[in-house]
């Protein structure tokens, strides 16, 4: 184990401070990790900015009302295409950024030694199966919800509303709980998104109400530190509105990269935590690294 601490079963601030623990062995690598998804992202909407300035100037005339249907439809059909490509390789982003660092925390967690290379390589092969995991959980929701919206417009009855809006919360919270480490199965197990998903429900049975609390946990830390970030670096220091603004957003663009490697990182060890609890994991290394018989 990292810094020679062997698998026990942790609480909820047992697993936040396990990972702040793995953050501080190696910033450097968390941190570049969290970031080149992101510079990646930039540089990818930079260059199709130059290539769509076009269309971008194309709407100026707008402004004035001389320019003509015809032009403007092409040009919000290229700005369409813009942003559909846009969202799409922000979603790829997302989805290796927090694949990679899953991958780090936990080979740091188990004592062993991994790179920044190794790490994006490890998040971009298993991104396709996150994404499919993401698309079936999402589809779940969906379903879930227009259910309840059918039978809401059907009854037509307020205490019908109230049911099922208060039943979906608690159904979407407790679909939330039961999934939350699907993730880490995808790319720790190299599970498919199915399978994923069954995997992290049965890992996270009896114990939803600690991932509930590990998860607000991290809200309130994340919520905490940003606040403080912004207001030493950025209120304390700065008077202009304008300049202000742009410093907040850059200050929450570098506090979100940041935070990656803690939050990502703690859903590595809540899922070797969970494999204890449910499956005396400890045990099972300890077993097999004890000397066999020749």
């Amino acid at each position: 184990m990292q810094d020679g601490v062997g698998l026990h079963p942790l609480g909820v601030g047992d697993i936040v401070d396990r990972v702040f623990g793995i953050y501080r062995s190696r910033p450097l690598m968390f941190l570049a990790i969290a970031a080149i998804p992101y510079l990646a992202l930039v540089l990818l909407v930079a260059g199709l900015t130059v290539v769509f300035a076009g269309s971008f100037l194309a709407l100026a005339p707008l402004l004035t009302g001389d320019l003509a249907p015809d032009r403007i439809a092409a040009a919000l059909a290229s700005l369409a295409l813009f942003g559909v490509i846009v969202a799409v390789a922000a979603i790829v982003v997302s989805l290796v950024q927090s694949a990679s660092l899953i991958d780090a925390a936990a080979a740091r967690y188990m004592g062993k030694e991994t790179t920044v290379e190794g790490a994006l390589r490890a998040g971009l092969r298993a991104s396709p199966r996150l994404l499919g995991m993401g698309a079936i959980a999402t589809l779940a929701f969906i379903v879930m919800w227009t259910l309840l919206a059918i039978g809401m417009v059907a009854t037509q009855q307020w205490w019908s509303v109230l049911i099922a809006l208060c039943g979906g919360l608690a159904a979407s919270v407790y679909l939330a709980a039961s999934w939350m480490v699907s993730p880490a199965v995808v790319i720790l197990e190299s599970a498919g998104p199915l399978a994923a998903l069954r995997r992290s429900w049965t890992l996270s049975g009896g114990h939803r109400w600690r991932i509930l609390g590990l998860i607000l946990l991290l809200v309130v830390l994340q919520a905490v530190l940003s606040s403080l970030l912004s207001f030493v670096l950025v209120a304390s220091f700065v008077t202009d509105q304008i300049v202000q603004l742009v410093l907040q957003q850059a200050v929450n663009l570098l506090a979100t990269i940041a935070w990656a490697p803690v939050y990502w990182g703690t859903f590595a060890v809540l899922y070797y935590d969970l494999r204890v609890r449910k499956e005396a994991f400890d045990l099972q290394l300890a077993a097999e690294a004890l000397p066999r018989a020749t």
